[in-house]
């Protein structure tokens, strides 16, 4: 079984050294299939994993703003969609917001949006 280096061995380990370590890929581009056990909604399914770029190559290849519709069912209004076009630094706290505390309002799909409308007056 593996450990983690202590205080007596020769020094830290490496971010590769730890990935090796911890986590054995399906495939050698470090891609494969996981079963979902953590959360309830997904658990039984599979998730797909891959090595990722840095972080700053994956913000640069992200479009501006996303377009995020949600739909409201509720038995006091006609069912209807809102379009919130969100940018893409803030997106995770949105849907968050939405998640937690948007009541009826419930996330519909998420997709990049480029070039949002004048009239969401996108920041």
């Amino acid at each position: 079984m593996s450990r983690a280096l202590g205080p007596d061995d020769e020094g830290p380990e490496s971010d590769d050294t730890r990935s090796a370590r911890l986590w054995v890929p399906d495939h050698p581009d470090g891609s494969g299939w996981a079963d979902v056990d953590w959360a309830s909604v997904a658990r039984g399914s599979r998730y797909h994993y891959r090595h990722a770029a840095d972080v700053a190559a994956a913000r640069a290849a992200q479009p501006s703003h996303y377009r995020v519709v949600t739909r409201l069912e509720s038995a006091a209004l006609r069912s209807h969609e809102n379009s919130y076009y969100v940018p893409r630094d803030r997106l995770a706290d949105f849907l968050a917001e939405i998640a937690l505390v948007g009541g009826a309002e419930v996330i519909w799909h998420v997709e990049p949006c480029a070039d949002p409308p004048a009239e969401s007056m996108p920041s």
